[in-house]
């Protein structure tokens, strides 16, 4: 259905904006008065990138899911919850699509087809999700599920950017200082020791010729790193051959490799055990957990198990044989497979890797702040001995 931007009127005579699918200008007024609104005006929207439309919040997105939890375990029909949601939903863009949701279902579409029109809502997990408990005739457990996935990446989310939050503004901070230092302070410095006459050695050389580069080229110097930056970000994004080295490299390096891997890790067992608490099959569970991992080496193992599994092997076996899984994700797979009881061994699993990991980027942020630590020390010190030096060596020769 084509999307229509349109402008209305609530009760109080308000001006409303907004955008909403329809079939044809009857249907979207039909749709805006759903929402207690009088059309105003409407026209056909332009495919584009829109800069100021408010996005979705993962805070709306999980009481979403709590309300359809809450109204599906009172027996309300799905029909009369999403209309309930859509009322009082107060972001523009999510009532909207809420509204979409709810003629789309009122038309005789599933929810989980109806959500599959706002993939930038709704990604595969959440469709996959609500798609197997449509399956299994329980949404409200489908829905919890979802709930808790969402505040646990929220949390984890929330706790990367506040341990990373220290290093990167030690970091910005140390750029400044030091571009501050090789533009103003030391070239007076070294004008005054040139005048004077003073012999250079080698390492002052060196400062003098950092500083004028960073005279000279400042330019360079600060548009090369973000240039790089945006360069490797889209090729990492838009080329698998060069995403998948880069994560080999990431992978494979000290202090930070282990803790992608563990990252991981708690991401596969968790999607692994909702999806397959949600009633999917293995398979499927194993597709939906390889589509949230973030790197491309560990996603080829997942697939590489997949094929396995596919064969006959056990899901214990396949794991082994990648030799990307530590030894206590195999483990705990065992004792699901042999108890019967995977939800619970992954649960285990899944607790020990979520400290694990808050435990891991405690250890990696307190290993890279003392290292620019020094590396501020050794700038430093490189220009008051490069400064200071000629100067401390001149003095010494005067005869008093």
């Amino acid at each position: 259905m084509p999307e229509f931007n349109y402008t209305a009127s609530d009760a109080n005579g308000k001006m409303v904006r907004g955008s909403m699918n329809a079939v044809n200008d009857l249907d979207l007024e039909e749709r805006v008065g759903a929402l207690g609104y009088q059309l105003i005006d409407s026209k056909l929207a332009r495919k584009g990138i829109t800069l100021f439309a408010k996005k979705v919040t993962t805070k709306e997105l999980v009481m979403f899911c709590v309300h359809l939890e809450q109204l599906d375990k009172a027996g309300v029909p799905l029909l009369d919850s999403l209309a309930d949601i859509r009322d009082s939903a107060d972001n523009p863009t999510f009532r909207d699509v809420l509204a979409d949701l709810y003629e789309s279902v009122k038309s005789g579409s599933v929810l989980s087809e109806a959500m599959k029109k706002h993939p930038e809502v709704y990604n595969e997990v959440f469709i996959g999700l609500v798609s197997a408990g449509e399956r299994t005739g329980n949404l409200s457990t489908a829905f919890q599920h979802l709930s808790e996935h969402l505040k646990w990446n929220d949390d984890f989310k929330r706790s990367i950017k506040k341990a990373t939050r220290y290093p990167i503004v030690l970091l910005v901070v140390m750029s400044i200082l030091i571009t501050f230092m090789m533009v103003f302070v030391v070239p007076q410095l070294v004008d005054f020791m040139t005048s004077q006459g003073f012999e250079l050695p080698i390492y002052t050389k060196a400062l003098i010729a950092t500083s004028a580069f960073f005279s000279d080229y400042w330019y360079l110097v600060f548009s090369f790193p973000i240039i790089s930056i945006i360069v490797l970000v889209t090729l990492y994004k838009n080329n698998s051959a060069v995403r998948y080295k880069l994560d080999l490299f990431l992978v494979n390096v000290p202090v930070i490799g282990p803790v992608i891997l563990k990252v991981n890790m708690a991401r596969f067992t968790r999607f692994f055990s909702i999806t397959f608490a949600s009633g999917i099959g293995v398979i499927e569970c194993l597709q939906t957990s390889q589509r949230v991992l973030g790197n491309m080496v560990l996603q080829e193992s997942i697939g590489n198990i997949i094929k396995n599994v596919m064969d006959g092997n056990s899901i214990t076996n396949s794991l082994a044989a990648t030799k990307r899984f530590p030894t206590l994700v195999v483990r705990m797979f065992k004792v699901g497979e042999d108890s019967g009881n995977m939800e619970s061994a992954l649960e285990n699993v899944n607790f020990f890797y979520n400290r694990e990991v808050e435990d891991s980027m405690t250890k990696m942020i307190g290993f890279i702040q003392p290292m620019l630590t020094v590396v501020m020390g050794i700038m430093m010190a490189w220009i008051i001995i490069a400064v200071f030096g000629p100067l401390y060596g001149s003095f010494s020769e005067i005869d008093f």
